[in-house]
């Protein structure tokens, strides 16, 4: 497998088993506790240490999609499983913490079973939470609607894409015809965005339409990029700094209340100063958002920048350095069923200040095992090490989806820093950072 495309694999994993994005604001109150505890331990007279308060921390799951088993630790306690506790579309685990250090792990099937993803996160209680996935993206897998419709204002030289809400996409060649069917619409209103390509990747005409709300089977009312509700993109310059010689790639994303919608994107480019499109800001409405994205990628590392504003311009973006490898190595005391722990030992990285993962994967057994950090854990903990846990005493953990030995492990390390909060519903304002940086490599057979 290509470095590409394990990376563009990983963007796909952390779609499909609710990955992560960034740390909450969470982590700025570790240093208040490192320093009350100097204070403490200077003091003249002997003074007991404030128990920590107790956190109770729910973390809901579309019930679709749910984990199939659960345990949390409490510091360096042993993992209680949790069950479920179901509300309609919704179930929710409970756990109560009196430590400021916390984990949990989950086993979830995916694709009816094909394979298994066991997810583990080290944070504090109050990051728990984000493990969660209760948005529309992630709840509603019903089959959806199909729509059809035509285009107008395209010659055979061009190209169409269309796009309603957030997951149903299709495009029209004109030397093939201008009708087109949109499957996997999502029900209830959502927005529409239609991109006309010319002379190249970049668009030059876009037609944006809100709310739609049509039945399955619809007609979509013609699309025509002469018409007055047609428009031309922006184009702006963005300089990247950091980039290092390396080649890179942009494109631009429109964030509504009903999806995300991406432009194309231009030709991979060795310039630190580069064209990007975007929408101007007469064709947004109150709550719209644009992200910008660069991205890098060469045989070792991939880089990536976001940044999120609502009018478009001139800007500067800065990549973060390339990821330090992590040095993994087996953990004493595998099971005898021939599971085996792995540790990813990470350093510090100011770049990226929100969270670290490594993924690993067994492809022969269809098993991926992703372990995750937040920052504030690792100031707690006194590191970066991201530990496969021992979840044989845990109740009810099936050990065949754990990692075992003699066969092939293939894995990525990724970290993340920036201003965006964790987890799936992180809701970004205007000038909203992050950046990414990945790499990978085979352990043959530990």
């Amino acid at each position: 497998m290509t470095a590409g495309s394990r990376f563009s694999g990983t963007i796909e994993l952390e779609l499909v088993v609710k990955s992560f994005r960034v740390v909450t604001s969470r982590w700025l109150v570790v240093p208040a506790i490192i320093v009350c505890s100097a204070l403490l331990a200077c003091s003249d007279d002997p003074v007991a240490p404030s128990p920590v308060p107790e956190h109770a921390v729910a973390v809901t799951y579309c019930a679709a999609t749910a984990p199939t088993w659960v345990a949390f630790r409490d510091g360096d306690g042993s993992w209680t499983r949790e069950m479920p506790n179901g509300a309609g579309a919704r179930t929710t685990f409970h756990h109560v913490f009196t430590s400021n250090r916390a984990a949990i792990a989950s086993l979830t099937p995916v694709f009816d079973g094909q394979f298994t993803v066991l997810r583990v996160l080290y944070g504090t209680p109050a990051e728990l939470s984000t493990e969660g996935d209760t948005t529309a993206l992630d709840c509603d897998v019903g089959p959806g609607k199909t729509l059809r419709g035509n285009v107008s204002g395209i010659d055979t030289t061009q190209l169409a894409a269309i796009s309603v809400g957030p997951f149903a996409h299709t495009s029209v060649r004109p030397r093939l015809g201008l009708d087109f069917t949109v499957d996997g619409v999502a029900s209830g209103p959502q927005d529409l965005l239609a991109t006309r390509t010319t002379d190249g990747p970049l668009p030059t005409r876009l037609i944006v339409r809100r709310e739609i709300d049509l039945p399955n089977g619809a007609l979509i009312p013609n699309l025509d990029f002469e018409s007055n509700e047609a428009f031309d993109v922006v184009t702006a310059n963005v300089g990247l700094e950091n980039l290092g010689g390396d080649a890179a790639v942009n494109f631009t994303s429109l964030l509504t209340a009903h999806g995300t919608f991406t432009l194309p994107f231009a030709s991979r480019i060795v310039s630190s100063t580069q064209p990007y499109v975007a929408l101007p800001g007469d064709k947004l409405l109150a709550g719209d958002l644009q992200r910008l994205h660069i991205s890098t990628n060469d045989s070792t590392t991939n880089r990536t920048a976001d940044v999120y504003f609502r009018l478009p311009g001139d800007r500067a973006v800065r990549l973060g350095d390339r990821i330090a490898r992590p040095t993994i190595s087996t953990i004493a005391g595998g099971g005898t069923d021939g599971t085996i722990r792995l540790r990813a030992r990470f350093v510090p990285q100011s770049d990226y200040d929100r969270l670290t993962t490594v993924v690993y994967e067994q492809s022969a057994r269809s098993t991926f095992v992703v372990v995750s950090m937040t920052s504030a854990y690792a100031v707690l903990s006194g590191g970066y090490d991201l530990d496969v846990p021992d979840l044989s005493g845990a109740a009810g953990f099936d050990a065949s989806r754990a990692l075992h030995s003699g066969v092939r492990i293939d894995w990525t390390a990724s970290r993340v820093g920036g201003t965006l909060r964790i987890g799936r519903g992180a809701v970004p304002g205007n000038g909203a950072t992050r950046r990414t940086s990945g790499t990978q490599d085979t352990i043959a057979s530990p």
